[in-house]
């Protein structure tokens, strides 16, 4: 068979005409193609049109290399053979379009992500045609993205581009592209933020900060303190006392239960909005997470977890157990106060009424509370950070804590929450310390009789001497919470 591809560029001559196949820079000196310059090219002979007359070949854009013609070639011989017309055009807004409409099986809040993400890129690539579609193109498009108003960071974008991949992968399966230009473009990499604890030294930055721009802007104090410009990450977690001190305070609020299984279980905010009766087993103090309440904008979407993973059984500790008790018989106190109004749901954590709970609602009263108690801000999906983060540090396997999670990967849960408490970095610092011979006596590399004294003298240099005050390390235990999971040497030494 006649080789179907060819190569030529769109240099011209002093008249404006295109050079083509005849551009010299095609070859190299010994007659080889030049990689650097041109592109390859490919026909195709079309079956007669609706007329019966012979109609031209085919001739489209491959790509940069050989190869990538071959490719295109054999994806439109296949469009051809599968009675579609390889010469008509389809613009990359045309098709994504199509593709979306043809997902009715999507769930409710990644359908909304997909119109998003598509609704942007086809404003910029719409009008182009889906097989003549390059890596460069859509770097351009990413370019002009991140440089838009909102201003997405890298996280954002790949996700952008991950909705793409998936749209063009089916291109390519169905044989209306070669390759997936997406897959080939360049993108800075995805760094999720880690979660920061609120020392004792930030969570004092904090209420000076908040102090002195609530007196300035003679502004509420709470809409101040929920300035995110004031937390020093964007994924802020309470210590283990800070986290026993908020429950404390929520002790009797209709939510306190909500928030006392959150914190101890590790689920996410639609997940426990969307917990069931049935999925609630306290005898054998255990939660089957099978159903959640979505928030999408303001409105809310009942749907089952996105993943395998997300599908899963959690132990819960005897506290935690034993407030549940205690809000169900509550719950089951105003069910025979409301009689038949009562909305029977079956959902563990409900209105007075019995009707759902609107996770938007849940958080608006999660940082009320945290406000009235005193405590520096986080989100209610910190309580869940806070949950790893502690169940990490008192020693549980990283895989028991992605299980409880419910993370496809342990990786994400070692990435993320490993080493954040600054008492378990000391700890792990002084083991490592503590492996090293020290000629000295002391355990510290001072002698033994300057370890009892608070005030250490150290040589500065030239005769100097400074006298540096020794911070003891040990502390009070939390008296608050009875989790044995947050409740370890580690943490309280």
């Amino acid at each position: 068979m006649k080789d179907p591809t060819y190569k030529r560029c769109k240099c011209r001559d002093e008249s404006g005409r295109e050079l083509g196949a005849s551009c010299p820079q095609l070859h190299r000196a010994d007659g080889s193609w030049n990689p650097r310059h041109g592109a390859w090219y490919f026909a195709l002979e079309l079956p007669p049109g609706p007329d019966g007359k012979r109609r031209p070949r085919l001739r489209r854009r491959g790509g940069d290399s050989q190869a990538d013609a071959v490719a295109a070639w054999e994806a439109a011989r296949d469009k051809l053979r599968k009675g579609a017309d390889p010469a008509v055009r389809v613009t990359a807004a045309a098709y994504l379009t199509g593709w979306l409409a043809a997902r009715p099986d999507l769930k409710a809040s990644t359908g909304r992500g997909y119109r998003q993400h598509i609704a942007a890129m086809t404003a910029l690539i719409g009008h182009l045609e889906l097989d003549r579609l390059r890596a460069a193109d859509i770097a351009a498009m990413f370019a002009a993205i991140a440089a838009g108003p909102r201003h997405p960071g890298p996280a954002t974008l790949q996700r952008y581009r991950a909705t793409l991949r998936a749209a063009l992968n089916d291109a390519v399966r169905d044989g209306l592209i070669p390759f997936n230009p997406a897959a080939r473009v360049r993108m800075a990499p995805e760094r999720k933020p880690r979660p920061v604890v609120w020392t004792p030294e930030r969570t004092a930055a904090f209420w000076a900060e908040h102090a002195r721009q609530a007196a300035e802007a003679h502004a509420d104090p709470f809409r101040v303190w929920r300035d995110l410009s004031l937390r020093p990450g964007p994924v802020m977690v309470w210590t283990p006392e800070q986290t026993g001190a908020f429950l404390d305070h929520a002790t009797g609020d209709r939510l306190s239960a909500l928030f006392e299984t959150i914190a101890d279980s590790g689920m996410r905010r639609a997940e426990a909005c969307g917990l069931r009766r049935a999925d609630l087993d306290l005898d054998a103090g255990t939660i089957t997470v099978s159903a959640t309440r979505v928030q999408i904008g303001w409105d809310v979407q009942d749907e089952t977890p996105k993943s395998e993973a997300g599908h899963r059984d959690i132990p819960l500790d005897q506290r935690t157990v034993t407030v549940l008790r205690a809000h169900l018989a509550r719950q089951a106190a105003e069910r025979l106060a409301w009689g038949q109004a009562w909305a029977g749901t079956g959902l563990v954590f409900t209105r007075e009424d019995g009707s759902p709970l609107h996770p938007g609602t849940v958080s608006n009263r999660f940082r009320r509370l945290a406000f009235e108690a005193g405590l520096p801000p986080i989100s209610l999906h910190s309580l869940r950070h806070g949950a790893a983060t502690y169940a990490l540090a008192a020693g549980v396997d990283v895989k028991v804590v992605q299980e409880r999670l419910g993370h496809s990967t342990s990786t994400l849960t070692r990435d993320t929450y490993t080493s954040v408490l600054p008492d378990v970095a000391r700890a792990a610092a002084a083991a490592a310390a503590a492996v090293i011979p020290r000629a000295l006596s002391g355990t510290d590399g001072l002698p033994a009789d300057s370890r009892s004294s608070s005030v250490a003298t150290v040589r500065k240099g030239r005769g100097e001497n400074v006298q540096v005050k020794r911070v003891s390390a040990s502390g009070a235990p939390g008296a608050r919470t009875q989790n044995q999971r947050i409740k370890s040497p580690l943490l309280y030494h």
